[in-house]
């Protein structure tokens, strides 16, 4: 249902309306458009059946089906709203009054909701002058078919006091459903007038504190940097010096503190950047497998420094060259991979990359990082790629991360125009997959892929040489 609805309103043009208040109403017309088509095609079958054929209540049907859809349909165009509330409430009084006048014998009580749905739907979409006009206009049809009524020849019918009285009663409640319908829908509009101004300031306050936000991360965080670069500098030029064990371990701590914190800086820039909608992606040929194998060698020592294995499984017969954002999906990778090494204590970490030819020069390309590690939580599963959402332990109940690389992982994948999803069980490890789109370069070379699920590097800690890497869940191509 909300997919058929956004086709229709993707149809419409409807994301050109920035007003909260416009969307509402563009929305009540083309809501009461598509209810209006829907039930006067079950009321021309039904009289059908009823009459036994085609009488002229079907043409007028047509008619105010084919006016009323029609015009909703020039919303691709303008969004008039003064433009739909006249046309609309003169269609339902012009509706009415052809209705009853004919039969000479006043207002007919089914046509009373008719008036009131033409008050809330001028009321929906026009101004309060134009509410007041239809109010005015639709009590004077009233009180015409009445005079209109009092004057036809009604000695034929059985009892023509009780039709007269009967005529004057419809009137007045037709007269009092009016004026109290009116009034409500005024007081309403006016409510939903003022709650639609609030919520637009209020938003546009948000966003203006949202750019200032965005703003102010960038500043700092360059701020910071430059500072810092100093300080990492004048730190690595210490370790060159003749230092004691103990002061070494102390500049090397600092050294190690640093990084961390250019880090963090480096995910609070992209986030800005993000953010500021800044960031865009460059296409330039570059070879996947070289790439994660270069992923994988810089994080070895790490991996090996905590006695864990790395892996590398790369699915042969695939090209060897693709254009792509070199740069951004390295990134999105090493996150991952990094991530998948801080969070494992012992066992494995293990990579691959798996494809599916589209037939088009394109193919999805599926990167897996999956590790032995902490795990995470199912319900955090559902947020893991929010903002400052941070991985926790378990055990420890000891936070790690700063919660913005995951975020800043899918972010960048959406760029990609793919899809990033992770499966994971607590205490067991975690699967991330990222797949994405590539064009594939023509090159006579194919990919050099190692071993299947080849160890990077060996030693003796005892686990398994062949984690289970799942076949990826490829992405549907657009």
């Amino acid at each position: 249902m909300k997919d058929m609805i956004a086709r229709w309103e993707a149809y419409l043009r409807l994301d050109r309306l920035t007003s909260v208040s416009d969307l509402f109403k563009a929305r009540t017309i083309y809501v009461t458009a598509v209810a209006f088509f829907v039930t006067q095609m079950f009321n021309a079958v039904q009289m059908y059946f009823v009459y036994g054929g085609w009488i002229l209540d079907h043409t007028l049907l047509v008619i105010s089906v084919v006016l009323l859809s029609g015009s909703a349909l020039t919303l691709r165009y303008q969004a008039n709203f003064d433009f739909f509330s006249v046309l609309w409430g003169s269609m339902i009084l012009l509706a009415v009054g052809g209705t009853a006048i004919p039969a000479n014998v006043g207002i007919n009580s089914a046509l009373i909701p008719v008036l009131v749905a033409g008050i809330m739907i001028v009321a929906l979409l026009g101004t309060r002058r134009s509410l007041l006009i239809y109010c005015a206009c639709a009590a004077l049809l009233v009180v015409s078919l009445h005079i209109n009524a009092s004057q036809a020849d009604i000695a034929v019918l059985s009892d023509p006091a009780y039709v007269a009285l009967r005529n004057t009663q419809r009137s007045m409640q037709a007269i009092i459903a009016i004026a109290m319908v009116g009034a409500v829908m005024g007081s309403l509009t006016l409510s939903l007038n003022d709650l639609f101004g609030s919520l637009e300031s209020n938003l546009a306050d948000a966003r203006a504190a949202e750019a200032a936000k965005t703003q102010f991360l960038a500043d700092m965080s360059h701020e910071l940097r430059t500072p810092l670069n100093g300080v990492l500098g004048m730190n690595q030029l210490l370790l060159r010096t003749d230092l004691d064990e103990t002061q070494h371990n102390y500049a090397k701590i600092i050294e190690d503190c640093g990084a961390g914190m250019i880090s963090v800086i480096d995910d609070v820039l992209d986030l800005s950047r993000l953010e500021a909608e800044r960031i865009t992606l460059t296409s330039t040929p570059f070879n996947p497998a070289k790439m994660l194998d270069s992923l994988m060698s810089l994080h070895q020592a790490n991996a090996r420094a905590k006695g864990i294995n790395l892996h590398l499984n790369i699915e042969p017969g695939l090209p060897a060259m693709f254009r792509g954002d070199h740069g951004r999906l390295r990134q999105v990778i090493g996150n991952l991979l990094s991530n998948a090494v801080k969070f494992t204590d012992t066992g494995y970490v293990a990579m691959a990359m798996r494809g599916q030819d589209l037939k088009d020069g394109r193919w999805w390309l599926n990167f897996f990082v999956q590790d032995s590690g902490i795990g995470i939580t199912p319900e955090r599963q559902s947020r893991v790629f929010d903002r400052f959402e941070q991985a926790q332990d378990g055990q420890t109940n000891t936070v790690r991360g700063s919660g913005l690389g995951l975020s800043i992982c899918r972010e960048l994948t959406d760029l990609f125009g793919g899809e990033i999803s992770v499966t994971s069980e607590p205490g067991k490890g975690s699967q991330f997959c990222v797949a994405i789109p590539l064009m594939a370069v023509e090159t006579d070379m194919q990919t050099t892929a190692p071993a299947q699920n080849s160890v990077v590097f060996e030693d003796e800690i005892e686990t398994p040489l062949a984690p289970t890497i799942e076949e990826p869940p490829v992405a549907l191509a657009g």
